[in-house]
């Protein structure tokens, strides 16, 4: 590639070119223009230039380039901004001026700023906003859609302004006089063309009327312009001489107009004749009427400083106030387009439909404060005018609010920092926001008209501030975002830092956070706090925070950060699934457990009925086998003595007789026993007493003399179950009649001892023994004595042992649970240690 050696020309290469060519000579190179991003241009708005002016060589587009000692780039808006290192100013040449050669650009021909940006910083931030910054400070510009309307003798501050919509997008305005006795001004503004009208307009109000003619506050009287033409209308008599000012004005659908006067009241003109109120009696007196206005149905409604408003509908009035839930505050604007009606004041705004009041919240309290200024466009939006600024709320924020009372609304604030330079009147004029009929919204301050065009507005978004996930932290631990961060286990704190920076207006910005795992809806925060979550489960999370631009506008664009947090070994899925087989692997055992018990039930039911069968048996041994052989050998005895003896068989055949009756007897008794339940609960000692006195003396003792027999008690005695009582009698009554029928005993003794942990019985005596045999195998076939002893035993839950030898005596031992054995105590719970006790070592024993 080939070049010029000269520094003095401008060259430049062409795309797909390989050589570069000059521009020309007659250019001072001082140095390029930049775009906003700081990059030299590369496809500048300039026309192309050409070396032979007849155009015939092709040459780059580009802006000239500036003599030395200057610079110059280009703003979002594609304005030229030119500085001088040397020269205390800086110029900004609109895109539309673009066509003039720029060499030649001066202060003369551009908006000049004095500053003095010589070796400063220079810099268009991705807001739009241009800076300069030198060693005095740093200036900022914007661009702001609100532009203030200029009067041909500009109005001083603190003046008070009515406006009114025209035909073919003019306004009618009026201001009062100046601080320095000067009149004050009335003009009519088309086309950016500000006509003055002398006509002695006061700032009372500027109104339209439905029939498009207008009407003006004047010097006591009321202007009507109808047509081109200004009628004087003269104030009610009673008000000629007497001071007062012209506050509000509305018209009704009977061609009558409502005029409102300071301290005054509320009349009504038809026909150039005034009625005060209109000559109603139901509408309010007390407090000062603000504002006026007529709907599309006809109502007018009237708004009063004692936080109350009235509608005139038809020929009903209806007043409300805070009790009917309208909680504005003294009410200073009135709007609407169709049947639902906007109502503005100085603590909020509401709507009222069909008597129904919807409280409207925003993001921040202050910007619906004071609202004097209400335009509800087409499209829907309201277009707010307050003591805060301008405040444009969308018709879907509006849809949100009046669905759910909690919602705080969000949109557009044009404050000071907007480029807004005054505030809304509170008190007179007003309404202080007008729609043109051109579409173009008018809004008076107390310094001035401002106007937008929402069409052109809506164009132009702010640009919302880039968001960062700063930091994510794990119980005080800081971690940098990673695409694979991972927390370690038992992580009771997550903390995410983030950040947004709006170089415009950094105190608008606001934020809205979700984890996506946990939060169903979105949290709004006002500032940038750090979010903390505690105890969160382990898995996988992700975290999305969103930030709006200045207007309230959120971004659709979040930062994201995931991160993980590690499960300790017992939250692991192996664990888990393991947990999971031991459970069915448990459940499975406790189901074959239950059948076990089932099965038990269903065996221990046919055990009591082998066990009722076997306690038969068992009594009719006691009872009626032993009778009956008895009785048997009385018969023989008679058999063999009858043929020789027949005296002595007769006898002995008596005594059969009553040893059958015996039997009998003995029988129905066993029977009774059986049916019936025993009431007396503690006569064991009384009853084996006195059934070892009958045997000792029974004639059936063949001892010389009769046996010493004893029964003793220790403990305290307590009640015994029935049942029990019945089976240790019997089991000691069996003991008895082998000591004294058997055992030739000479002395016999039972020892009773009632313990808190059991019963135990023991029966003594010193007779000839027993053979040890009989006691391993529960003695001989066909004698049931010793093993029903034992199976009485073992049905109660107790335990019997019998040591004896041959010529040593005897001695049995019978030991039942106390919980088995006495009956429990009122009040007293029952002692489950020694039955559990038992019970394991009974089921052991089986």
């Amino acid at each position: 590639m080939g070049g010029f050696e000269t520094t003095k020309d401008l060259i430049y290469l062409m795309p797909g070119a390989r050589h570069f060519k000059g521009a020309g000579s007659n250019l001072s190179v001082g140095g390029f223009t930049r775009e906003p991003d700081r990059t030299i241009l590369t496809a500048p708005l300039a026309p192309p230039v050409s070396s032979s002016g007849d155009g015939s060589e092709e040459k780059p587009a580009a802006y000239p380039v500036l003599t030395k000692d200057s610079d110059q780039f280009l703003d979002r808006n594609k304005s030229l901004w030119i500085s001088y290192d040397y020269k205390p100013i800086v110029m900004r040449l609109p895109k539309e001026m673009l066509h003039f050669d720029l060499n030649t650009a001066s202060p003369a021909g551009s908006e000049t700023y004095g500053i003095y940006p010589y070796d400063a910083a220079q810099l268009v931030d991705r807001e739009g906003n241009i800076w300069f910054g030198d060693a005095k400070g740093i200036q900022r510009f914007f661009y702001t859609p609100l532009i203030r309307q200029k009067f041909p003798n500009e109005a001083p501050e603190n003046d008070k302004f009515a406006v009114a919509a025209d035909d073919h997008g003019a306004v009618w305005i009026s201001f009062g006089p100046k601080s320095n006795g000067e009149k004050g001004g009335f003009y009519h503004v088309l086309g950016g063309k500000t006509k003055r009208r002398l006509l002695p307009v006061t700032s009372g109000f500027a109104y339209r009327a439905p029939d498009k003619t207008f009407w003006f506050s004047g010097k006591r009287c009321l202007w009507h312009l109808v047509g081109n033409e200004f009628v004087r209308v003269d104030l009610p008599p009673e008000m000629v001489n007497q001071s007062g000012f012209l506050q509000a004005i509305t018209a009704d659908q009977q061609g009558g107009i409502w005029v409102s006067f300071g301290h005054h009241g509320l009349y009504r003109i038809v026909n150039g004749i005034w009625t005060p109120y209109g000559g109603r009696n139901d509408l309010p007196k007390a407090g000062a009427m603000i504002v006026a206005f007529t709907d599309s149905l006809g109502r007018v409604w009237f708004g009063y400083t004692n936080s109350q408003m009235a509608v005139l509908d038809g020929n009903r009035v209806r007043v409300f106030g805070p009790s009917d839930g309208l909680q504005v505050g003294n009410i200073t604007a009135i709007y609407g387009r169709g049947a639902e009606i906007w109502i503005g004041g100085e603590f909020g705004l509401a709507q009222v439909d069909q008597g129904r009041f919807h409280k409207i919240t925003a993001v921040d309290d202050q910007w619906l404060r004071g609202i004097s200024g209400i335009v509800e466009t087409a499209n829907g939006d309201l277009w707010l005018n307050g003591v805060s600024g301008i405040f444009h709320i969308r018709k879907a924020e509006i849809f949100e609010a009046l669905k759910d009372s909690t919602y705080r609304v969000k949109g557009e604030h044009f404050g000071r920092r907007e480029g807004l330079s005054g505030i809304a009147n509170q008190l007179r004029p007003i309404p202080t926001a007008v729609e043109g009929t051109d579409g173009r919204l008018w809004f008076a301050l107390r310094n001035g008209v401002v106007w937008l065009d929402p069409a052109a507005y809506s164009e132009k978004r702010t640009v919302p501030p880039p968001i960062t996930i700063q930091s994510v932290s794990a119980d005080d631990k800081g971690y940098a975002p990673d695409p694979h961060l991972s927390l370690p286990a038992h992580t009771s704190s997550v903390q995410i830092s983030y950040a947004a920076v709006s170089l415009s207006d950094p105190e608008a910005v606001r934020f809205r956070y979700k984890l996506q795992e946990t939060d169903k809806d979105w949290h709004e925060a006002g500032t940038a706090t750090p979010v903390t979550y505690r105890n969160l489960p382990p898995g996988s999370y992700h975290f999305s925070v969103e930030a709006s631009d200045t207007n309230g506008v959120w971004s659709g664009t979040p930062a994201n950060v995931a991160f993980t947090i590690l499960p300790a070994f017992y939250q692991t899925l192996w664990f888990r699934s393991l947990c999971v087989i031991l459970f069915l692997v448990a459940v499975a055992r406790l189901y074959q457990l239950r059948l076990r018990q089932l099965a038990r039930q269903y065996a221990m039911r046919l055990e009591e009925r082998v066990s009722e069968r076997t306690r038969i048996a068992r009594e009719l041994h006691d009872t009626l086998l032993q009778s009956f052989q008895g009785l048997l050998l009385h018969l023989q005895v008679v058999s063999d003595l009858l043929p020789m003896r027949p005296q002595e068989s007769k006898q002995k055949l008596e005594s059969a007789v009553d040893q059958a009756a015996e039997a009998i007897r003995e029988g129905r008794d066993a029977v009774q026993d059986l049916r019936s339940s025993a009431t007396v609960t503690n006569d064991v000692a009384p009853a084996l007493n006195v059934l070892g006195q009958e045997l000792a003396v029974d004639e059936t003792n063949h001892s010389a003399s009769a046996p010493v027999f004893h029964v003793e008690v220790e403990g305290t005695p307590r009640d015994l179950h029935p049942v029990v009582r019945d089976e240790v009698y019997r089991i000691a009554g069996e003991a008895l009649r082998n000591a004294f029928r058997h055992a030739d005993a000479q002395h016999v003794e039972i020892e009773i001892r009632y313990d808190e942990r059991r019963l135990r019985l023991r029966l003594r005596d010193d007779g000839k023994g027993i053979d040890p045999k009989l006691l391993t195998d529960d003695g001989d076939e066909g004698h049931y004595g010793l093993r029903g002893m034992r199976e009485r035993a073992k049905i109660l839950g107790g335990k019997l042992t019998v040591w004896s030898e041959r010529g040593s005596g005897t001695e049995v031992e019978l030991i039942i649970p106390a919980a088995h054995a006495y009956m429990p105590s009122p009040g007293l719970p029952r002692s489950w240690l020694p039955e559990r006790f038992f019970r394991k070592d009974k089921e052991r024993k089986r």
